[in-house]
């Protein structure tokens, strides 16, 4: 068993204070393993060694928050499950936009309250909006905020008023709802106000912080694991709009590599863990009965993500800002070996940055033309090495493109989920001239945000129904010079595709215009490439059954799984224990 495990267990067993682990409290009380959920941490980032937000609980700061409660004791105004197209009603009842799109009015559900006691009301949201405008770009979501708030007021308790700088049907979909990994997080303005959000921890267990809504109560939080007991006062049972979850305790344990995962997934010591790679997923439906996944025990093994990956750069620096050298890199791509050789066939590639979800497949039929024209899916090595020699590169026999010298040096940072294709990519890129090697360090997320990581593997968090959510990520508003941390890490920049996005913005999802617009914002970005897409990614997370069933499957597509996402929470309300 994990030694974090063990430890928690022979914690609470003896029935000891966790104040010897530095954090005042009573004993931590018993609870059966059959009513525990366990899993290890999913921000290697954050949690590789130790889980290094252990003493925070700010959910604002870029790249430093492990998504270890935030994303699921702050619950959202809404949800959403993109494999039913459904807007699930939480703590707003409804909302109501005027005619032109500029204003919206929330109504905020009755009886919510925060786990101090204090009722959650419209002035919270107001508060939260206001103060993230105020701290634009440092925070998570702040830009966005500047940007497009000209007002936020509570009319009452129950009734918040958002004016926007102009027409945008999709605001309260794109920032008040949880959506996959995306959500804006609202919390109390008796807790926060008068606090630099910048440099506030909300975190001290002795004085009642972290204050949030959900259901789950923060009773250990150490650099080995962070645990959550059943708050049984929570204000949705109170009220009759849900029950209480029937997981008891959910513990988190330290990021931990893929083997040690499969070694605790088989013993059953772990019920979830973080993405597996193909060969170690099989490993654990082979050797554990009880295991399963969102296509059962069959391929391929999960779902499609809202995250399609591409090879990223940061455009500003040389020799990656000229377009000529990242279409070479993409005639050096061969996709499907990718897949074939990297996930041994459990997969798709893509050429488009949007997930493969039904409706968004009328806007990858729509630029089928303009792929064609600028040929994003072809494999082509001559056409390769002519790019590169009408950019000044040299290449002699079989060796790498020089320049005055100098090789071109790709190197690509990245997450461990990545080290199954990405020597693949390497090879490839290798083979067509590139002086390649991939890193994979505890800081990679650091490193891409700050740009200091020329080339990288991530993903799009954006598109579910339409693409303006992926191209707005492309917007310059988001860059920041080399060395300054970004919210949106691609650094490109053209006007021109600003002001379609721009318009893209006012215009709803089924209005015929949307697609005029789509399609010339693709014009832009085929040609210009600022990133190559290369993968539909795919959430291979297992899902053992020996203590809790009634996962998400799809069979019954209720909600993802992914248990570091913002939609957690119906995961968590759904699960049943398997020992009646």
């Amino acid at each position: 068993m994990h030694y974090a495990l063990l430890a928690i267990f022979a914690l609470a067993a003896c029935g000891e204070s966790p104040s010897d682990q530095g954090l005042p409290g009573t004993a931590i009380r018993q609870v059966p393993r059959d009513r525990t959920l366990i899993m290890d941490c999913a921000s290697n980032n954050i949690c590789a060694g130790q889980i290094r937000d252990y003493n925070s609980f700010n959910p604002y700061l870029p790249g430093t928050t492990s998504r270890t409660g935030f994303n699921f004791v702050y619950e959202p105004l809404y949800f959403y499950n993109a494999f039913a197209g459904e807007m699930i009603p939480w703590i707003a009842t409804g909302h109501r936009f005027n005619d032109d799109y500029t204003e919206v009015t929330i109504d905020i559900r009755p009886g919510v309250k925060w786990s101090d006691g204090r009722p959650w009301t419209a002035r919270d949201l107001v508060f939260t909006i206001n103060m993230l405008r105020a701290n634009a770009p440092d925070l998570s979501y702040s830009t966005d905020m500047d940007n497009w708030v000209a007002e936020a007021v509570a009319v009452d308790s129950l009734t918040a008023r958002i004016r926007l700088t102009a027409p945008n049907p999709r605001f309260v979909f794109s920032y008040l709802t949880g959506n996959f990994g995306i959500g804006m997080t609202i919390v109390p303005e008796h807790v926060w106000a008068g606090k630099d959000p910048r440099e506030f921890t909300n975190f001290d267990l002795q004085s009642g912080l972290p204050v949030f809504s959900g259901p789950y109560q923060l009773v250990l939080s150490t650099p080995q694991q962070r645990i959550w007991d059943l708050r049984r006062d929570w204000w949705a049972a109170e009220t009759g709009f849900q029950r209480l979850p029937q997981v008891e305790r959910i513990i988190y344990l330290t990021f931990m590599e893929e083997t040690k995962r499969v070694q605790n997934l088989i013993a059953n010591h772990m019920d979830t863990s973080l993405d597996l790679r193909p060969p170690n997923i099989i490993t654990v439906l082979e050797s554990n009965p009880l295991t399963t996944t969102w296509t059962g025990r069959e391929p391929p093994y999960g779902y499609i993500d809202f995250w399609p990956i591409s090879l990223g750069f940061n455009n500003l620096e040389a020799p990656f800002a000229d377009v000529g050298v990242r279409r070479a890199i993409n005639y050096a791509i061969d996709r499907e070996q990718l897949v074939a050789v990297g996930w041994q066939g459990a997969g798709t590639s893509t050429l488009l940055p949007f997930p493969d979800y039904p409706a968004m497949r009328p806007y990858f039929d729509a630029v089928a033309d303009l792929l064609e024209k600028h040929e994003v899916g072809v494999f082509d090595l001559a056409k390769s090495a002519a790019l590169m020699e009408g950019r000044g590169w040299q290449r002699q026999a079989e060796g790498y493109w020089t320049r005055d010298g100098e090789p071109l040096k790709i190197v690509i940072d990245i997450s461990p989920i990545f080290n199954d294709i990405v020597p693949v990519l390497v090879a490839q890129l290798e083979r067509a001239g590139f002086d390649a090697d991939f890193r994979m360090t505890s800081d990679t997320y650091s490193r891409v945000s700050q740009g200091t990581a020329r080339t990288f593997i991530t993903g799009h968090g954006g598109s579910v129904r339409d693409p303006y959510f992926t191209l707005r990520l492309y917007h310059s508003r988001f860059v920041q010079p080399t060395g300054t941390a970004a919210e949106y890490m691609w650094r490109w920049s053209n006007a021109e595709y600003d002001a379609i996005v721009d318009r893209m913005a006012s215009v709803g999802p089924g209005d015929p215009e949307l697609m005029r617009l789509y399609r010339q914002a693709m014009e832009i970005w085929l040609a210009e490439l600022p990133s190559i897409p290369i993968l539909q990614w795919y959430h291979r997370i297992p899902h053992n059954e020996t203590y809790w069933k009634n996962w998400p499957s799809a069979a019954n597509p209720y909600i993802n799984s992914a248990y570091w996402h913002r939609v957690w929470l119906l995961v968590l309300l759904n699960l049943e224990p398997t020992r009646g």
